[in-house]
């Protein structure tokens, strides 16, 4: 999302990730207290949240780029309950960051 800041002038692509891909490729996630399995629980890692809070707020602008539409579509496709939870709890995670 940061690689994204100038509006894609640089990239065509914002590169980005949830926390699976993290806990995948390295050992970051092996003493953090977050689940990166978990979207919106109380203990769940906020990279998820981001996420997909990052293509939902963006879906209209990236669903026809071939490089990540299927990422945007997924968020599209979530149920409405999940949409909303994820919003939620990536704008509770944006107003406290400074105390994650």
């Amino acid at each position: 999302m940061s690689q994204h800041a100038d509006g894609g002038f640089l990239a065509s692509k914002p590169y980005c990730c949830a926390a699976s891909y993290v806990s995948k490729m390295s050992n970051y996630c092996g003493g953090c207290p977050y689940d990166p399995k978990d979207r919106t629980g109380p203990l769940a890692c906020p990279l998820n949240a981001l996420y997909w809070d990052f293509w939902l707020r963006h879906q209209d602008r990236f669903l026809n780029n071939p490089r990540i539409g299927m990422a945007v579509r997924q968020a599209a496709n979530m149920a409405p309950a999940e949409q909303a939870a994820v919003r939620k709890k990536a704008a509770e995670l944006r107003a406290g960051i400074e105390e994650l």
